[in-house]
């Protein structure tokens, strides 16, 4: 079922051989036209062709959007933002990462299922749900008037009227330098703002079907597509899903110890979580 105001966004660090088929096979599936959002900090993006939109800080500036050191990980909503610019008539975008992989069934019936039963829906992203202590991003999600949340970021849909009251919710925020220490990442500001709205925000297996697990769709360590064997009916969200060299070298990143924090990072952390829990989200 073709979609004509949907448009398919894929987000990848490179526009590449890979990205450029991941995208043609996405737009076939989906019967949506497919952009590509390319970090430009990893090198040159063609900034002339439609349908690339490059995540740089200058892209960012006319939108007000503060952009840390880290944005272009830590910020994937971003791109939404700029998409919503680059196609104003668009009314739905799906934002999706190279490392998503769907097993078990056609990528088309999931496109299909999605479209035929959640127009109206402003949110579909996975593990959608309350967030507590025990996950790292929830102190950059207080304030006196939210409950936090949170989602998984690889594969997601929002609505014009969420990405708009997202930005409206970055560009607020980045007034207010207690926020900036403590930048929420992606999902942290699109699920704490929109489940904290009037807006229609549902999990991908609130449908009646599964869609993914926590076993098969999270946050770490890669799986090895070559030796991956998913025993499913229909489609299934699988991630993330890397093959060959980009496997081995994300195992070694990962294999890397992370730089301390500082005794004063830390204190300024503390300061900003106990301000941010006492002001508005």
């Amino acid at each position: 079922m073709a979609e004509p105001d949907t448009r398919v966004l894929i987000r990848t660090t490179r526009v590449d051989a890979d990205a450029l088929t991941l995208a043609r096979r996405l737009q076939t599936a989906s019967g949506c036209s497919t952009a590509l959002v390319a970090d430009a900090r990893s090198g040159a993006v063609d900034s002339v062709d439609p349908d690339v939109i490059a995540l740089s800080s200058a892209a960012c500036q006319p939108l007000q959007l503060f952009c840390p050191p880290d944005f272009a990980w830590r910020c994937g909503d971003y791109g939404y933002y700029l998409a919503r610019r680059r196609y104003p008539a668009t009314q739905r975008f799906w934002l999706i990462e190279t490392d998503v992989a769907i097993y078990g069934g056609e990528a088309a019936d999931l496109f299909a299922f999605f479209a035929a039963r959640a127009r109206d829906v402003d949110l579909l992203a996975a593990q959608l749900r309350p967030a507590d202590g025990s996950w790292y991003w929830t102190q950059f999600a207080r304030g006196r008037d939210v409950q936090p949340f949170r989602c998984l970021f690889p594969i997601t849909r929002l609505s014009v009227r969420a990405i708009d009251a997202a930005l409206a919710r970055r560009v607020a925020q980045g007034r207010w330098p207690q926020r900036r220490w403590l930048w929420p990442n992606d999902e942290a500001l699109i699920a704490t703002t929109l489940m904290n709205g009037e807006f229609v925000c549902r999990d991908f297996n609130d449908f009646g079907t599964t869609f993914y697990s926590d076993d098969s769709f999270f946050f770490g360590a890669p799986l090895q597509g070559e030796r991956l064997q998913l025993d499913a009916q229909g489609p299934r969200l699988v991630h993330p899903v890397l093959f060959g060299d980009a496997h081995r070298e994300k195992l070694a990143k990962l294999a890397q110890p992370e730089a301390p924090i500082s005794a004063f990072e830390r204190l300024r952390r503390s300061l900003a979580t106990k301000l941010n829990a006492c002001s508005r989200w």
